[in-house]
């Protein structure tokens, strides 16, 4: 085992938020119905051809397209059981690249195009941005320039997270490190082609290890993005399996890559290339304090039209609201909630959003983010973590994947 000797600790008042100003972060943003980011993307299915018996001879180059995401909706989300918002992003995404297939009838080789379709409906809590639950279809066939065309694969490909797969655990900061430990159920139907689709849903316990590494540029070139957060998921085994760069000013990824888009392994790059926000009114929620000793009474100041009404929600708590002149401000308990991520030093970070016209899909949503601390001594350790990440975040991260525990320093 090993020490590390730190110099004593001094007790002062739990109140004051020592991070405030003295370090870079990123906070959680809310998006609205029409919200669209475009991006180039890269598929390398490579391996996968080169490895099936029945495409034996095949040969692939990359894959090249483009891909939009899309907000289609804003409406509460049945979670574990509590209603709560959440988005739906619809992703659709168009690749084509080089072959050589065989001709499925004769068996003769020909040169071509394989045609790559992938939709995806995926809904994310908006308190965090977590994913709840996606569905994947992907749709390949081969084109021999226009003589004829085959199917290689058409399927769907189910995810369903509980509790919800935490890719942020906001407010971000460099040298940060958490886990998010999920049941990951997962269903397939159709045909997979080169890969053979389990015939029965897959129930497994999926552990990620995430770690924001640097702030700067990432591979994307685009404007307002020099200082995003780059956040390497891992497994428990410490092999690297998405690699992912969080721009603020989109609140989206700027740039990512994973290992396994679809079809076990092959790899996807995704560079931003637009940015087009929804033109609706601004929902701006303020927390005070933002950090909070547990079970403590805290203002929570909403803004937005004037006269609007709407719902706050913290968890499953709902408190209902009118923005007489324009704002309000609703005293609410801050509460114990441990959430998925605790540690000795946050014993939960909990978005709190508030809505106006939430009887519709299209729910118009702002929200921050309320940390919890569990004693006096907890905010001390806070502060002392946070300056102390870069000489201990090596240790940390290989103690996650050793041990496969949730917590976040």
């Amino acid at each position: 085992m090993f020490s590390v000797s730190l110099p004593t600790l001094s007790l002062v008042d739990s109140d004051i938020r020592y991070t405030e100003g003295q370090f870079s972060e990123a906070n959680l943003v809310t998006w609205k119905v029409g919200d669209t980011w475009a991006f180039d993307i890269e598929l390398d299915a490579v391996l996968l051809v080169e490895d099936s018996p029945d495409l034996a001879g095949s040969s692939l180059e990359l894959l090249n397209g483009d891909a939009t995401i899309v907000v289609a909706a804003v409406a509460p989300y049945n979670v574990s059981g509590e209603w709560v918002p959440s988005y739906r992003l619809e992703i659709d995404a168009y690749a084509t690249g080089d072959g050589r297939f065989p001709e499925p009838n004769t068996g003769f080789f020909a040169s071509g195009e394989l045609l790559v379709y992938y939709q995806e409906t995926r809904w994310v809590r908006a308190s965090d941005l977590a994913i709840i639950s996606r569905v994947q279809s992907l749709d390949l066939d081969f084109d021999a320039f226009g003589v004829w065309t085959t199917g290689i694969a058409d399927f769907d490909h189910e995810h369903l997270y509980e509790p919800p797969q935490e890719m942020h655990d906001f407010p971000l900061r460099l040298n940060e490190t958490w886990n998010s430990a999920s049941t990951h159920t997962q269903t397939w139907s159709g045909n997979g082609g080169p890969v053979a689709l389990p015939s029965e849903p897959e129930v497994a316990e999926e552990i990620i290890v995430y770690n924001v590494t640097e702030i700067g540029q990432s591979p994307a070139s685009y404007s307002g993005c020099e200082n995003s957060y780059r956040i390497w998921w891992n497994n428990t085994n410490g092999d690297l399996l998405e690699d992912h760069w969080w721009c603020p000013a989109v609140g989206f990824d700027v740039y990512w890559w994973t290992d396994d888009i679809a079809l076990e392994g092959v790899d996807a790059k995704f560079w931003l290339t637009d940015y087009a926000p929804a033109d609706s009114a601004d929902i701006t929620v303020q927390i005070e304090p933002e950090v909070s000793a547990l079970n403590r009474i805290i203002n929570v100041t909403i803004s937005g039209p004037e006269g609007q009404s709407g719902t706050l929600w913290h968890h499953a708590a709902m408190y209902n609201f009118t923005l007489e002149g324009g704002n309000t401000t609703l005293q609410v308990q801050a509460g114990n909630q441990m959430d998925d991520t605790p540690t000795s030093i946050d014993w939960g970070t909990h978005g709190i959003v508030a809505c106006i016209d939430v009887q519709t899909e299209s729910m118009n949503c702002g929200g921050s983010t309320l940390t919890l601390e569990g004693s006096a001594i907890g905010a001390l350790l806070r502060q002392d973590a946070i300056e102390r990440a870069p000489l201990v975040l090596e240790v940390g991260h290989e103690t996650a994947q050793r041990l496969g525990l949730s917590f976040r320093f």
